[in-house]
């Protein structure tokens, strides 16, 4: 059992703790902290973190960003401007711009996530409403009514302790969240592993464009991080890690062949440091409890394949959507408006994000299918809508599911017209690139498109 231990922050009670200073957690603090709301920030460590995914902000991630006067955090630390997605595939290439024309109006940013993250924490930190404090938080505090009034955590300096007394908490403990448990009816799957490479001084095919390399066995992709680092991402299909010979092994045969002559000298330079870094790569739809005093955000709620860079995407959508409504509340001692608020965010991030979560993991299913992966690229080859469309999707920039199902229907039938017009000897290859499709993609739509599917039973 928790013994109580009388401390500075028992005498303090907060509008909001924020449990993990993330992505999630130090943006919405920055967005709400100069409103005057009251929060506590805890995380387990402040100090700069190195991670091989979240370092591509798409289009959408700017705009939001931006919407919530926050785009001053992308400047100071080196982020590249991203102007659109090539594919490679074979001996043929598109490069396709996230603008029609030459306006420039939408861009995305490379760049490397620990600087970023820094950024958005000392942006928060620097409102005296915010209090930050280091350890690990242990367990929820819930009232006789069941309702969350706060956190217990350990301090990280003392080792002792301490409670948090706060109106609402927010949950942003990241991808092994220890509260998701309680506070939804998640079922979180590994779909693959992303082996991190960093190519020094290596000169890109298409200068600012993300890179989807499609001829080998899984998809890589790579973009700018900075003024001269490029971030590779290979993909390795299963649910186990793998480990560092069999990685050189795999590179040296999956991956070296299908990388551009330019870029080849890097690349084995890269491979011969054996700097990996490897990290799981997850699908987890958001199935949220709703739980009076609590509320999850992230990837704390909701995970997708990082292959579309859609990650903060739907982050900083879930923060701008919470925020706007925590924004809206008179004061914070309205319990049942507060409810309100947060069933409404729930409901509101789960239309604002289905194309961002649809679209990771389709494509990923597309792009590890090499009927459908040909079909994609086929399709989008015709420009036009064709091209026009999907990338404003993988952009962030079109959230209409409709869209995206119409394309996603328009590749198949590309796919199965292009396998007949080489002979009726392809019946069978059409037929089972039709039922890959649907398997891929009916899933997808039963987690993210139903409205039933918002919530999980409550937990007792």
């Amino acid at each position: 059992m928790f013994k109580q231990v009388v401390s500075k922050q028992m005498n303090e009670n907060f509008d909001i703790c924020i449990i993990g200073a993330g992505m999630a957690g130090a943006t919405i603090a920055a967005y709400l902290a100069p409103k005057g709301i009251k929060i506590a920030l805890i995380d387990r460590g402040f100090s700069e973190k190195s991670r091989i995914v979240g370092e591509l902000l798409q289009p959408g991630a700017v705009e939001t960003l931006t919407q919530m006067g926050l785009e001053h955090l992308l400047d100071g630390f080196d982020g590249q401007d991203v102007y659109g997605y090539a594919l490679l595939h074979e001996n043929d290439q598109i490069a396709i711009p996230y603008n029609k024309n030459e306006t420039g109006l939408f861009h995305g940013v490379g760049l490397h996530n620990g600087r970023f993250l820094q950024k958005i924490r000392a942006s928060a930190l620097g409102n005296t409403s915010v209090t930050k404090l280091e350890g690990k938080a242990t367990g929820l505090i819930e009232d006789k009514n069941g309702v969350v009034t706060g956190i217990k955590y350990t301090d990280k300096t003392t080792g002792k302790a301490e409670i948090i007394n706060a109106k609402l908490t927010i949950t942003s403990d990241g991808f092994f969240s220890h509260f998701r448990k309680k506070l939804s009816n998640n079922k979180k799957s590994v779909t693959s592993f992303f082996v991190g490479l960093i190519l020094t001084d290596c000169p890109l095919p298409h200068s600012n464009f993300g890179h989807v390399f499609l001829s080998g066995p899984t998809p890589f992709i790579c973009y700018p991080i900075s003024s001269n680092e490029v971030r590779l991402l290979i993909d390795f299909a299963g649910d186990k890690a793998p480990k560092k010979p069999f990685i050189i092994e795999y590179l040296k045969n999956n991956v070296e062949p299908y990388i551009p002559e330019s870029m080849q000298s890097y690349f084995n330079h890269a491979v011969s440091e054996q700097n990996f870094k490897v990290m799981p790569n997850h699908y987890m739809a958001a199935k949220p409890v709703l739980k009076p005093g609590a509320v999850l955000l992230g990837d704390a709620l909701n995970m997708r394949h990082p292959i579309t860079g859609g990650g903060i995407t739907a982050v900083f959508s879930d923060v701008q959507i919470l925020g706007s409504h925590l924004m809206s509340m008179p004061d914070f001692n309205n319990h049942d408006l507060l409810q309100k608020k947060v069933q409404m965010y729930y409901k509101d991030r789960k239309h604002a994000n289905a194309n961002v979560n649809i679209m990771a993991n389709a494509l990923y299913g597309v792009m590890s299918n090499d009927l459908l992966k040909n079909a994609v690229f086929q399709y989008i080859k015709q420009g036009g809508n064709c091209a026009f469309e999907p990338i404003s999707i993988l952009a962030g920039l079109n959230r209409n599911p409709k869209i995206l199902i119409k394309h996603f229907v328009a590749v198949v039938l590309c796919g199965v017209k292009n396998l007949l017009k080489e002979g009726l000897t392809n019946i069978p290859k059409a037929s089972r690139m039709f039922w890959d499709a649907v398997k891929i993609i009916k899933p997808l739509a039963k987690n993210e498109l139903t409205i039933s599917g918002v919530f999980g039973p409550s937990r007792h």
